[in-house]
């Protein structure tokens, strides 16, 4: 049974109902005094509140999705989960990222009877295996229905790599709560954006660590797997532009400072990023554990704010989008977009109010999109 399915939740509704009956029926019974009835009363408490606080905490992580499975669970909790890291070099690997394609039916939009690419554009599942890093992850990429038309058979499209927070338990998170799919193929459809190859992945590389996109000093090289095993494999697989103006990023939180970190160091492969409701400062915490190596100098280095003010800024765009209340990253937005200086331009996508929730990413995407296609060139 599924961590986030309603089976679960149901089962737990259901005991947390039988435990009150219990105790209701039981009560007469154990309000007498001594010491056995008492405990007997302090068993019955606590075994209700344990079930209620057991069905909370299932409806939470199914509503936002901090875990998706028990593996992720137990990575998260110090498990021993099954991951791919850095690893010693394979003489006999591809002399290429490696990729295997898969077409997933039924996970874009559909205007009409049945799926048709060149109609409604098409989802694609594609597992990735770094040839220069070793980690193994999976995309889900959104072709756009003029990929499959023959007026753009010469058309190389623009990419825009899409990742999410951090734990994002769910792989599809894009699809399910971003919706970008359907909302790309409207925007699209109606001429506000461009066409564009939308690769939808999670930082995650190892369940229970936040490794923020860092190469980690005896661990997973994150970024170089997200700025170049990433694009080699997606360059490899379809029709994108040859030079860094056709590329680039978005995320949300903990995405949103992968996507402003990959950027700002690899202006030589992305020209243009957005971080939604993204930090700006290098975390440090129980979820990243040791993530630089005790080295302060590396920790800095990491921290965009420093970056922007103590290093030359990279010729790049980024799009901020943020709150100006209830939205716990802002201050760091605010005082990273005060160091920004040519030849980086900063712009802004600022809302009143806005909680760190989906509810409130979903109102950047719209925006970001249109920034995005207006920066990105295709080829």
């Amino acid at each position: 049974m599924g961590l986030t399915s309603w089976g679960l939740l149901g089962l737990l509704v259901l005991a947390t109902a039988a435990c009150f009956g219990a105790t209701v029926r039981a009560w007469p019974r154990a309000a007498a005094t001594g010491v056995r009835a008492a405990g007997t009363r302090l068993a019955l408490l606590l075994g209700c509140q344990l079930a209620v606080l057991l069905t909370l905490l299932v409806s939470v992580n199914g509503h936002y999705l901090f875990y998706g499975s028990w593996t992720d669970l137990a990575g998260a909790a110090g498990g021993g989960a099954r991951v791919q890291g850095r690893g010693a070099a394979n003489p006999r690997a591809a002399a290429v990222t490696q990729v295997v394609r898969t077409v997933r039916a039924g996970l874009g939009p559909a205007r009409g009877g049945g799926r048709d690419p060149a109609r409604d554009g098409q989802v694609e599942h594609l597992d990735i295996r770094g040839v220069r890093t070793g980690i193994a992850s999976e995309a889900y990429v959104y072709l756009p229905a003029q990929y499959f038309q023959p007026a753009y058979a010469a058309r190389r499209f623009p990419v825009v790599v899409l990742l999410a927070g951090y734990p994002a338990a769910d792989r599809k998170v894009w699809i399910s709560k971003g919706h970008i799919p359907r909302d790309a193929a409207d925007a699209t459809a109606a001429g506000r954006v461009q066409p564009m190859i939308y690769v939808m992945m999670r930082p995650t590389v190892r369940n229970g660590w936040d490794t923020e996109c860092a190469d980690v000093p005896g661990g997973p090289a994150v970024e170089t797997f997200f700025a170049q095993d990433v694009p080699e494999a997606i360059a490899t697989t379809y029709r994108t532009p040859d030079d860094r103006r056709g590329w680039g990023l978005a995320g949300y939180s903990t995405g949103g400072y992968c996507a402003a970190k990959l950027a700002l160091l690899h202006s030589d492969r992305f020209a243009a990023a957005v971080s939604m409701a993204g930090h700006f400062e290098a975390l440090l915490d129980p979820t990243t554990r040791a993530l630089y190596g005790g080295s302060r100098a590396l920790r800095r280095s990491s921290d965009l704010t420093w970056r922007l003010r103590n290093l030359p800024q990279p010729p790049v765009s980024i799009l901020v989008a943020s709150a100006d209340v209830g939205e716990k990253t802002f201050p760091s937005a605010r005082r990273f977009m005060a160091a920004a200086r040519p030849p980086l331009v900063v712009d802004s996508v600022l809302l009143r109010t806005g909680g760190h929730n989906f509810k409130t990413f979903r109102m950047y995407i719209p925006p970001s999109l249109r920034w995005l296609s207006a920066r990105l060139r295709a080829s």
